[in-house]
Order: structure tokens, then sequence, then C-alpha cells
């Protein structure tokens, strides 16, 4: 006899090993009889589950919400940008037209003048033309900080795509 186990051993006793085995083996059993479907785990992986999804929802929402204060300056810009686009446009317009009349009268008139007048025209035709480069530089410089700002709305969007959250 061992000094912490009261059983006999011998030839007909089991090891005290096949007899713990036996011990478990009935206490599954036991407790499969009386939750036969294992109900009670289950419901503790679920509400496990449960858990971690919320702090999950949780830490999304306050991802969401600091995108959504990091948008806010995006969105004034955009509109900001909009705003001077059109004003822009519509002086740029202006300009075109007036350089346009000025360029049909220029080609299709003979003009009779001396030396001095025709030099003075020069160097206005000169000056409208320079300035007519310089509005065209700065249309250009505008469409390609539009460009970029629509490149970055598009990385925004795709982002977002497809998110039932976000409203673009």
């Amino acid at each position: 006899m061992s000094g912490t186990d009261a059983r006999p051993q011998g030839v007909g006793n089991p090891s005290p090993g096949a007899y713990r085995r036996a011990r478990r083996a009935f206490g599954r059993w036991r407790r499969s009889l009386a939750d036969p479907n294992n109900l009670a785990v289950k419901l503790d992986q679920q509400r496990a589950q449960l858990d971690r999804q919320s702090t999950q929802i949780a830490e999304l929402k306050s991802s969401v919400a600091a995108l959504g204060k990091r948008l806010h300056p995006v969105e004034y810009a955009s509109k900001h940008r909009e705003v001077e686009h059109g004003g822009m446009a519509i002086q740029i317009g202006i300009v075109e037209e007036r350089l346009g009349k000025i360029e049909e009268g220029l080609r299709g008139a003979e003009l009779v003048a001396d030396d001095a007048e025709r030099a003075e025209a020069r160097s206005l035709v000169e000056a409208v033309r320079r300035e007519h480069e310089q509005v065209r530089v700065r249309m250009q410089v505008i469409a390609q900080y539009e460009e970029r700002l629509r490149r970055l709305e598009d990385a925004v969007v795709k982002l977002y795509d497809g998110d039932v959250r976000h409203p673009f």
C-alpha cells in the first residue's frame, strides 16, 4: 500500500493512473447527461465573444469619431477651394474674352501709324501676351492643386468604400 492512496494495489487492482482516467471519463459522461449539448460551455463562449466584440465596437466608434474630427478641416478646405475656383474661373473667363477681342482686333486690322506708335502698340501687345501667359500659368497651378485634392478625396472615399457607417 502506498502512503497517500488508501486503495490496495495488487493483482486485481487498477493502477492510480488508470483509476484517475476512469473517474475523469465517468465525470465527463455524467456532465454530458446533465447538459447533453454542452450548452453551458457554448453560452460562456458566446458571452466571451460578445465581450470581445463590444470592446472592438467601442474602439471603432472612437476611431470613427477621431476620423470625423480630422475630416472637418478637409471638408472646409474643399468647400473653400470650390468657392475660390468658381470666382477665379469667372475672372479667367473675363480675361480670356478681353484678350480674345484684343487679338482679333490686332489680327484683322491694318494699322497705319508711325514707328513710335507701332513700338508702343507692340509693347502693349507684348504686355498683354505676358499677362495672358501668367494667367495660364496660374490656371495650371490651380489645376494641379485641384488634381491633388481630387486624389485625396478619392483616397478618403476608397478608405470608406462600402462602409455603411459613413455617408460618403
